[in-house]
């Protein structure tokens, strides 16, 4: 951690040299009138991988931070402190658990793909043509079955 000021001696000494003094004296201006640019969101002290399942929400005396998985609050906890720090003084941080919000993209791909997809004319008739020809009649009823998928 670094002082705001530096030791007597040491500005003792940058004082008396005429090269240094002027080169110190700016520095010092130059620090203090530094521009403090837009505040970066709070979510930044967190890591990446967390920082987008995070939702902060401001309350009149606590921030909210949802989060969708208990495995997700528990790595936030971890990052509490940083995140406390990055926010207002003063008010306490409460995580909770939100659940699942929607399915993923992929459950849903499957869910849809689980529909039964149309048969073209030719591939059902040549499914009917393998169940006339098979001898295992609990075979040939299910070829007979999918052969009556077909777009009519």
């Amino acid at each position: 951690m670094s002082k705001p000021s530096l030791p007597k001696e040491l500005q003792g000494l940058l004082r008396q040299n005429s090269t240094l003094a002027p080169l110190a004296k700016a520095a010092r201006g130059h620090k203090a009138a530094a521009p403090k640019g837009p505040a970066a969101p709070p979510q930044d002290c967190l890591p990446p991988a967390l920082r987008d399942r995070v939702t902060l929400v401001e309350e009149e005396n606590r921030w909210l931070a949802m989060v969708e998985t208990s495995a997700t609050a528990q790595l936030l906890r971890f990052h509490l402190p940083r995140l406390e720090r990055s926010l207002a003084p003063g008010k306490s941080i409460k995580i909770l658990v939100t659940g699942r919000r929607a399915a993923p993209a992929a459950t849903a791909d499957k869910l849809r793909a689980n529909e039964r997809p149309p048969l073209d004319a030719g591939s059902a008739a040549h499914i009917r043509q393998a169940a006339d020809c098979v001898d295992d009649d609990e075979l040939a009823k299910a070829l007979r079955r999918l052969a009556g998928r077909a777009e009519s």
